[in-house]
């Protein structure tokens, strides 16, 4: 068990429930997670089973960016085994619990290209809500220094700041200003001066199904119906210019 983690939960809880942003909540939760060597953070709305494409927003991704855009890109989200199993799991879990006789080629080149990161070993917190859609907190890192005894406790830290951020969301709600990240600008300007999905994956370097997961995204922080509504928004924000 990780003495330092115990001696300063307090404080950490403590920290998280003082907050008034949700990047402090997050500053709260990493800190804490390093305590552990996880480095790697990750906060995300898992799709229903029949949608594919993963459209639900990502609420924090503090995943290497080489390695998200690859995920995306490669479609890694319909083979991740951390996803299958954080839809039925009741209680967090460690990567390396997962069975790898048991896993599929497209299943065993995900977490072997996650290796390739610095992400060797993580952990899922899945989080179930009523009436929504079920969320997952995954964490990873090379060096991670983790104990059975120490998974209530993260699991009760993560999900304490899942809870804040997801206070903070409701409490201003839906006219609360969400940050477009410099990548979902140059997408959405590109989006706004007419070109597709496949023409911004060419200009940008990227695949066109990452393209969409960012337009996903985009909308959802803008309230938009679609990208034309969010382009509208985000250019009355001042996000945006043509």
């Amino acid at each position: 068990m990780n003495v330092e983690a115990i001696s300063g939960l307090a404080a950490v809880l403590a920290r998280i429930d003082a907050a008034t942003t949700s990047a402090g909540v997050i500053e709260g939760l990493t800190s804490f997670l390093h305590l552990f060597g996880l480095r790697h953070l990750l906060i995300a709305r898992l799709p229903r089973t029949d949608e594919g494409l993963w459209p639900r927003p990502v609420l924090y991704d503090g995943w290497p960016a080489e390695w998200s855009e690859h995920y995306t890109s490669s479609d890694h989200f319909s083979h991740d085994p951390c996803v299958l199993r954080s839809r039925v799991a009741g209680k967090p879990f460690l990567w390396s619990e997962l069975s790898r006789e048991r896993m599929s080629i497209e299943q065993l080149r995900v977490m072997d290209e996650a290796t390739e990161f610095a992400m060797l070993n993580g952990l899922c917190v899945p989080v179930y809500e009523p009436c929504k859609a079920p969320a997952v907190i995954t964490v990873a890192g090379d060096r991670i220094v983790l104990g059975k005894n120490d998974l209530p406790v993260l699991e009760m830290v993560s999900t304490h700041a899942f809870r804040a951020l997801q206070q903070l969301r409701g409490a201003v709600g839906e006219s609360v200003h969400k940050e477009l990240t410099n990548r979902e600008r140059d997408i959405l300007s590109w989006t706004a001066a007419g070109k597709s999905a496949e023409d911004v994956g060419c200009i940008l370097s990227i695949s066109k199904l990452t393209v969409e997961r960012h337009l996903s995204n985009i909308r959802e922080k803008l309230d938009a119906t679609n990208s034309t509504h969010a382009a509208a928004k985000a250019l009355l924000r001042g996000d945006i210019h043509l």
